[in-house]
Formats: C-alpha cells, structure tokens, sequence
C-alpha cells in the first residue's frame, strides 16, 4: 500500500464544480472517501519502479525493528529529555496538524492567497487521511510501547487476550507531522520553505523517540505514512502539479534496462533553449522528462 501510494496518479480535481473548504464542507468529506479508497486500494498499482525504493524501506523497517529495544536502551532516561521532546511533539499531534492546516487556510483565504489556503486545506486533508491509515495499522498491529509491559514493544503481546487502542506502531504524531510537511513542500518548492517544512516534521520525528513515546520503527513507518499521503492528496487535489525537480527510477524487464527519469519544469531550463539544441519531450503536464538508461 505505502509503495504504489508514490506512484498514484489521477485526473486534477481542480475541474470539479465544487471544491474542498468552508463553503463546501461536503465536499471535504467526499474528497478523504475517494481518497481512502485510493489508498486502501494502491497495493494493486505497484509498479516494478517502486520496488528501487520499496526494497531499502523494507529493509530500513526490518533493521529498526530488529535493534528499537537496543536503540531506546542506549537512549536512556533523561527527564529533561523526555520533557522537552514531549514539549515539541505537541506541535506535531493529528489534532494540533489538522489545526494548523485550518489556520493556513483560514490566513491564505482573508489574504486571497490562493497558494496558501490550498496549502492549508490540503494540508489538513493529508492528516487527516494518513492518520486514518496509521490509526488502522495501529489497532492490527496492537504492539506495546516503550513504557509497557516487557518494554520491548512486542507485538501482540498477550494474544487476543489483551488488547490496546493506543498501540505503538506507527507513531501517530510523524505521520501527521509528515503528511502536512509534504503538502508545504509540495506547494512551495523552493528550499527554505522545503527545509522548514521537512525540519519540523523531523524535528516531530525524532521527539517521540527521545520522549520515550515510540520506537525508531514506529517513528519511520508512521514519516513513511505521512510522507506518501501528502503527496498523494496532493496530485489528487492541487490546482497546479508540483514543479520541483523528481528523480525517479525506469526499469524496463523486458528490455533489460534500468535508468533514471529526470522531471523538471520547463521554465527552469528556458536557457537550454537560447544555448543548444536538445533532445527532449514534454509532457501534457508542461514537464519535461529527460530519460536516461543502460543496457544491463
């Protein structure tokens, strides 16, 4: 499900007649339904592309699983710590990001910013859906947290003899901390608002192991979460696509090449234009994907 979510695409909903926000509140409703089913249903669009990034996370996941007891007793206790990440963390919860997507809007539309109220009511969507997906996951996996019980986050730990509604995995606050980080970054594509964007989401990320809270697996799964689903209601929702450069991989088994495809928006390589003759193709989209491969 994580997989194909990167690689989802669908038709622009800036057509439709009503959009997303405070005089179609309707429609949010109808817009998170369509993207639930969406994503629930994305482990049926992987493509052989997504296994280039898929593998490493699995295997990232399986490795953080394996030494989370190792990493959290290394750790240790330091209240100080513990009390500043919880401090952090608070800026990082579904309720506190569902609020400060709200407020984005809020700001973009009495300014008649137009970018940042999309930001915003997307921002909120994307929390909202990754946090339905992680809250789900939770209740499956039903794992212990660092506080509880053998404080080895075991799975299950009593069989179906206990049970939690606040499991550990994933970790809630990085996938709602995520999910909107990647709908900022996605609106404003330029570094600094990408390195705020992304440094609070990590900054999020991180306190919820130093608190003590979570395990460096539920931390990675639940970013993971968060991440794939801002993109998704992204270029499932967002008036324009985004423009910033993307790398992605090409793997072709029936040619047996492999390769990367370069995307980029045609405004930044105008010059190319003015220097030298090139070989390029643009999409519908107005990107241009410069495609590169090599015979295995």
């Amino acid at each position: 499900m994580i997989g194909s979510m990167a690689s989802a695409q669908a038709p622009n909903d800036a057509t439709d007649s009503k959009t997303c926000g405070a005089k179609h509140l309707d429609q949010c409703f109808i817009d998170i339904v369509h993207d639930q089913a969406g994503i629930w249903t994305s482990p049926f669009r992987l493509q052989q592309a997504d296994a280039a990034w898929l593998i490493p996370f699995a295997g990232a996941t399986g490795a953080a699983l394996h030494y989370d007891s190792d990493a959290l007793n290394q750790l240790g206790t330091d209240q100080h710590r513990v009390n500043i990440s919880h401090n952090i963390a608070r800026f990082g919860s579904p309720e506190a990001t569902i609020g400060e997507g709200i407020g984005l809007y809020a700001l973009g539309s009495f300014t008649k910013n137009q970018r940042l109220a999309e930001t915003g009511r997307l921002g909120a969507e994307a929390v909202i859906d990754a946090s339905i997906v992680t809250e789900a996951v939770k209740l499956a996996a039903n794992r212990d947290r660092p506080n509880q019980g053998e404080q080895t986050g075991e799975f299950w730990p009593s069989g179906t003899k206990g049970y939690s509604t606040n499991g550990s995995f994933p970790s809630g606050h990085a996938t709602a901390a995520w999910a909107l980080a990647r709908v900022i970054g996605a609106e404003y594509s330029s570094f600094v608002p990408r390195l705020l964007a992304y440094g609070f989401a990590t900054a999020v990320s991180i306190s919820r192991v130093t608190g003590r809270d979570h395990f460096p697996s539920d931390v990675l799964v639940g970013s993971g979460i968060g991440f794939l689903t801002g993109g998704y209601v992204y270029r499932h929702h967002s008036v324009e696509r985004e423009t910033g450069l993307m790398i992605q991989p090409m793997i072709d088994m029936r040619t047996r090449t492999v390769g990367l495809q370069v995307s980029a928006p045609i405004d930044g390589f105008r010059h190319l234009w003015r220097t030298k003759r090139v070989d390029i193709g643009v999409d519908k989209d107005s990107s241009l994907a410069l495609g590169m491969a090599a015979a295995k």
